[in-house]
């Protein structure tokens, strides 16, 4: 009541107020049950421009959902957040980026911000050194990506290409690059947040590679390939737990997607790309396994360098016989990569481990899609009489047998071989 009475000298101060209550996880829940949401949101239309920075502080602080989106739209408080992303205070500019990158998950959110002039501000503020605003943008910038990028989109999105030609324009890819090492001052710098950075940042490179293939080229040239090399073993060695496993697993997932441009492979095997896989692969860490799994399959398409199917076999199957079912499948794609391109990669004690691999995968029904991956891996196993051997030898004969009889009909033909 006291934000309807009185003069802006008031209002400013009741404002700042609720905003540093509002600061306080534990008046939160308080405040948006006495509606504190909607009457905050309803003074970033004030007259005083004191009153608008301490509201848009005091939203981000509560909290806005996607469903919030259509109220914000119908009521042009967006055009408000968006002139706060150039104000003075770079407190203010994160509040209003986050608020904004919250509800862009909307994609009429999302596109009525394209057309109304957001993207830039956003993009100008990767380049500040408050580290909060930085971090917000970068989570805008993420979230806007993700169904900007999409596959589901036609390839000349005419949405897609204004983002991917305005991040560019904007030299976005060194910023981004750099939060992945310790190339650039950090104010007021803590743990949590620096965290929240790199993990903001790999989304939107895991988002800008996964999406249109034309941009894999540009994030090549850019630097993209040996940034995450450096990054990697660094993250998989430092272990945090839940945002350890995301940042491995989005910068590793991102590097497999670059290693489908033509440019990337040169850079990986240069930068020592395959040793650094290697090791990941060895970590039996499942949020590493799997997706370096998945860059070595895309570095052995096509015509892989000379001694790269001998070099990494070895590990891969090393890998198989301890892998969690997450690391499965990637791991029998990349194996079956190594033997389309060079069967001679398999043989003695790598195929009796590999054989032995592949009978612990059978064997494991609730893990459908891996199952049905190493059914694909001995098809082709079974077409030669030294792989045939090795299998009859580790017990797969009697696993087919009860696959098939489970009603995997699929089994039934290498049973006959």
């Amino acid at each position: 009541a006291m934000l309807s009475a009185g003069g802006a000298e008031a209002t400013v101060h009741v404002a700042r107020a609720v905003t540093s209550l509002s600061g306080a996880e534990p008046n939160r829940d308080a405040l948006r049950d006495a509606g504190a949401l909607p009457r905050m949101a309803e003074l970033l239309l004030h007259d005083e421009a004191a009153v608008q920075q301490a509201a848009v502080q005091c939203v981000a602080n509560l909290g806005v959902e996607a469903s919030d989106a259509k109220a914000f739209l119908a009521a042009g408080w967006h055009l408000s957040l968006i002139s706060l992303l150039s104000a003075s205070s770079a407190e203010v500019q994160g509040a209003a980026a986050a608020v904004l990158g919250n509800l862009s998950s909307v994609p009429e959110f999302r596109d009525a911000l394209l057309s109304d002039g957001a993207l830039q501000p956003i993009l100008q503020l990767l380049h500040t050194s408050a580290l909060p605003a930085r971090t917000a943008a970068v989570r805008a910038l993420a979230i806007m990506s993700q169904q900007l990028m999409s596959p589901s989109l036609p390839a000349d999105d005419a949405g897609a290409a204004a983002f991917v030609d305005a991040f560019f324009a904007a030299d976005a890819l060194p910023t981004l690059l750099a939060a992945l090492g310790d190339e650039r001052p950090r104010e007021g710098v803590d743990g949590g947040t620096a965290d929240r950075e790199a993990v903001a940042v790999l989304l939107l490179l895991q988002s800008l590679s996964g999406g249109h293939g034309a941009v894999r080229p540009r994030l090549v040239a850019g630097g993209a390939v040996e940034a995450l090399l450096r990054f990697l073993p660094a993250a998989a060695r430092y272990d945090k737990g839940t945002s350890t496993g995301e940042m491995v697993d989005a910068a590793a997932s991102t590097l497999a997607s670059l290693a489908l441009a033509a440019a990337a492979p040169p850079r990986i095997e240069q930068a020592g790309g395959v040793p650094t896989l290697l090791r990941l692969v060895e970590s039996k860490k499942p949020a590493a396994v799997a997706p370096a799994a998945r860059v070595l399959a895309n570095l052995l398409r096509d015509e892989p360098p000379a001694g790269l199917p001998e070099a990494v076999a070895p590990a891969l199957v090393q890998a198989l016989s301890t892998a969690k079912p997450s690391a499965v499948v990637d791991l029998l794609s990349a194996l079956s990569h190594v033997h389309g391109v060079c069967r001679n990669a398999f043989g003695g004690a790598v195929l009796a481990q590999l054989a032995a691999g592949l009978l612990k995968a059978v064997q494991d029904k609730e893990n459908h899609e891996g199952c049905l991956a190493s059914i694909s891996l001995l098809s082709q196993l079974a077409l030669r009489p030294e792989a045939r051997a090795a299998l009859a030898e580790a017990g797969l004969a009697p696993a087919l047998r009860e696959s098939a009889a489970a009603g995997w009909r699929c089994t039934e033909l290498l049973l006959g071989i």
